[in-house]
C-alpha cells in the first residue's frame, strides 16, 4: 500500500505546517458552536463556562486550530472530547464540529494508510457510541447522521487531496515543459552557432585565405611577370566581392527565418572553375576524371568539401608532390577523395575547425567522411547523397 508524504505542500507555495488565518477561524467556530447561544429575547449571547469541565471546549478549539499542522494528534484529542458528552454534561455542537474538522484535515493531509486506519477507527467508535446511547436501535436516524458526519469530512478531505495532487502535477508538467523549451532553445542556439561558424569558415575565411595567397603571388610576380600579378590581383578583387556577398547572405540568414532557403547551389561548371583556380596555385594538382563544364547541379556539401580539402592541401601540403582529386558521381551519391603530401610529419596533425565543419556538414547530409594520415600522406574521403544541397 503506497503512502503519501506526511506533509503535503500547499498549492499557494506555503507548507501545510505554517499556521494560517483560516485555522484561527476554525478554532473560533468551534468555540461559537458551544459558547454562543440564543437567549430568551431571541438575541445572540455568549454563555461562559459554568464549571471547570466545560473549559474543555477551549482544548477542542485548540485541536481544530492545530489540525492542519498536527492532524492525527488533533483528531485523537477531538475524538476523545467528542465522546465525553456521553458521560458528562458538557454538551455543545462545538465538540462534534471540532471532530469533523480534524477528520477532514487527516483525510486531506495525512498518508493514505493513516487515513484508512483513522477513518475506520472513528467510524466504528462514533456509530458504536451512538447505537449504545440509543439502546442499539440501529435503524435510528441519529445513527445515520453520525455515520454521515464521518463520511462527509472524509470525502471532502479526499477531494481536497485529489485537487492538490492534480494542481501539483500540472505545475510539475508546466515546469518540465518550460525546461524542455529552454533546452530546445539552447539546442537551436547551439545549432545556429555551429552553422554560423561553418559558414564563416567555409565562405568568409576561405575567401580571405584566397585573397592572402593571391596577394603574395602578385607581390612576387609584379617585377618580372606583371601579367601573372594582374591575374592574381583580379582574383583578389573577385574574392573581396565574394566576401561581401557571403557576409550579406550570412546577416540576412541571421535576421530572417528563411535561412534554409539561403543554402547555396552549385553546378559542375562552378566546381570545374574552383578546381582550375587551385590548379593555377598548385600546378601538381591532378584531377580524375575530367569534371566537365555542364550545368548539372552539384551537391553544395560536395562543393564545400572539395574547396576545404584543396585549401588545406595548398596551405599544408608539399607543392612539389602530386595532389590527387578524384570525384565520381554514382547512383545518387557523390564520392570524392583528396590525397596530398604534407610539408610536416602527420604525427603533428590536429583536426581544426575546417575538418570539424566538414564532418558536421557531411553528417547532417546523411553522408560519411573519413580522414587518414600516415607518414606524410594525408587523405580525405567522403560520400555525400546527391540531393544534399543540390537544387
Amino acid at each position: 500500500m503506497s503512502s503519501s508524504p506526511a506533509a503535503l505542500p500547499g498549492i499557494d507555495g506555503l507548507d501545510r505546517r505554517t499556521p494560517r488565518v483560516p485555522d484561527v477561524v476554525l478554532g473560533l467556530l468551534v468555540l461559537a458552536g458551544t459558547l454562543v447561544k440564543i437567549d430568551e429575547q431571541q438575541s445572540w449571547t455568549v454563555v461562559a463556562p459554568k464549571s471547570s469541565v466545560e473549559f474543555l471546549i477551549f482544548v477542542t478549539a485548540a485541536a481544530a486550530f492545530a489540525a492542519r499542522t498536527f492532524p492525527v494528534p488533533a483528531l485523537v484529542v477531538a475524538s476523545v472530547l467528542d465522546a465525553v458528552p456521553h458521560w458528562l454534561p458538557i454538551g455543545g455542537a462545538g465538540y462534534h464540529l471540532s471532530f469533523m474538522i480534524c477528520l477532514y484535515m487527516v483525510s486531506a493531509y495525512s498518508g493514505r494508510r493513516t487515513v484508512q486506519v483513522a477513518v475506520a477507527v472513528v467510524f466504528v467508535v462514533q456509530v458504536g457510541l451512538m447505537a449504545w446511547v440509543l439502546d442499539w436501535r440501529w435503524g435510528h436516524l441519529f445513527i445515520a447522521v453520525t455515520a454521515l458526519s464521518v463520511v462527509l469530512p472524509t470525502a471532502l478531505g479526499a477531494a481536497t487531496r485529489a485537487r492538490h495532487a492534480a494542481l501539483l502535477a500540472m505545475r510539475a508538467r508546466a515546469e518540465e515543459a518550460e525546461r524542455s523549451r529552454h533546452s530546445e532553445a539552447r539546442k537551436l542556439l547551439a545549432e545556429d552557432r555551429l552553422r554560423v561558424a561553418r559558414d564563416l569558415h567555409d565562405s568568409v575565411a576561405h575567401q580571405i585565405a584566397v585573397m592572402n595567397l593571391n596577394t603574395a603571388v602578385a607581390s612576387s610576380a609584379l617585377p618580372d611577370r606583371p601579367e601573372d600579378a594582374s591575374r592574381a590581383l583580379l582574383t583578389v578583387r573577385e574574392a573581396g566581392r565574394s566576401v561581401i556577398d557571403s557576409i550579406s547572405d550570412l546577416l540576412r540568414g541571421l535576421r530572417e527565418e528563411s535561412w534554409d532557403d539561403l543554402e547555396p547551389s552549385y553546378t559542375s561548371d562552378e566546381l570545374t572553375t574552383l578546381v582550375e583556380e587551385f590548379r593555377t596555385l598548385i600546378p601538381s594538382l591532378d584531377v580524375e576524371p575530367d569534371l566537365g563544364t555542364d550545368a548539372r547541379p552539384v551537391s553544395a556539401v560536395t562543393y564545400l568539401v572539395v574547396r576545404e580539402c584543396l585549401t588545406n592541401a595548398y596551405k599544408h601540403g608539399d607543392h612539389q608532390a602530386p595532389i590527387e582529386l578524384a570525384l565520381h558521381r554514382g547512383a545518387g551519391t557523390f564520392s570524392l577523395r583528396v590525397s596530398n603530401t604534407t610539408r610536416e610529419p602527420t604525427s603533428d596533425f590536429v583536426e581544426g575547425f575546417g575538418l570539424r565543419g566538414m564532418r558536421e556538414r557531411v553528417a547532417a547530409a546523411g553522408g560519411r567522411l573519413e580522414v587518414s594520415c600516415a607518414d606524410r600522406t594525408f587523405v580525405v574521403s567522403a560520400e555525400v547523397p546527391e540531393e544534399a544541397g543540390a537544387t
